[in-house]
């Protein structure tokens, strides 16, 4: 495969997931901080990259610059297919791309800080904005676990990391970070403590890039 460039941000939950991915499929490629305190996701070069002016960001030599986390992470399925993202047959891919999108499309952008502070500019009213909405969607992800995996494997879905796993452990982090009581969500809250025992999982932790102080 060509040479690969991930533009990233540590702490970013997007960012995770792509780091993680890339870590679960051993994919070789080099890592490129973006400061996103400083700005620099919407300085012109790295719009050049992704428009939208967030991070992550995926360079591979010879194509257009990807951008969206679970539009990468796809990329990533279809061209090193082992180990997979998913399990099952179609329809439990299904599900795992719904508990995915729960937390993705229907979580993350509502209590993104960048909404936090439209909503109000007051930081304590930010900060109970994200709370909410993110409380919200563990809820949510929470119910939709007992149903896909009624045996209570160690991950989502079985004993393997897929997908949806890949966008829950980054939430969890940033839920802890909120302080949100994750008692009360306790299978999140297990696939969370497990997860962070893999190797692909610490690899790929934020605590990993954080920058020097």
């Amino acid at each position: 495969m060509p040479p690969i460039t991930l533009f990233h941000y540590w702490r970013s939950g997007a960012s995770w997931r792509v780091r993680w991915g890339l870590e679960l499929k051993g994919v070789a490629h080099e890592k490129v901080a973006v400061n996103i305190l400083a700005g620099e996701e919407k300085l012109p070069g790295y719009l050049a990259k992704n428009p939208a002016g967030y991070v992550p960001a995926l360079s591979v030599e010879g194509h257009p610059p990807l951008g969206e986390s679970l539009a990468i992470l796809e990329w990533l399925e279809e061209n090193y297919p082992r180990p997979s993202f998913f399990s099952g047959d179609s329809f439990q891919r299904a599900l795992i791309r719904q508990l995915a999108e729960t937390l993705n499309a229907g979580t993350q952008p509502i209590q993104n800080l960048d909404v936090a502070r439209l909503h109000s500019e007051d930081k304590a009213e930010q900060a109970r904005w994200m709370h909410h909405w993110m409380s919200r969607g563990l809820g949510v992800f929470e119910s939709l676990l007992k149903r896909a995996d009624p045996g209570h494997g160690k991950f989502a879905f079985g004993n393997e990391p897929s997908l949806a796993d890949l966008c829950l452990i980054p939430q969890v982090y940033s839920a802890h970070r909120l302080n949100v009581d994750m008692d009360q969500f306790p299978r999140c809250r297990d696939i969370y403590a497990h997860a962070l025992t893999q190797p692909s999982c610490q690899a790929s932790h934020p605590d990993r890039f954080a920058p020097a102080t």
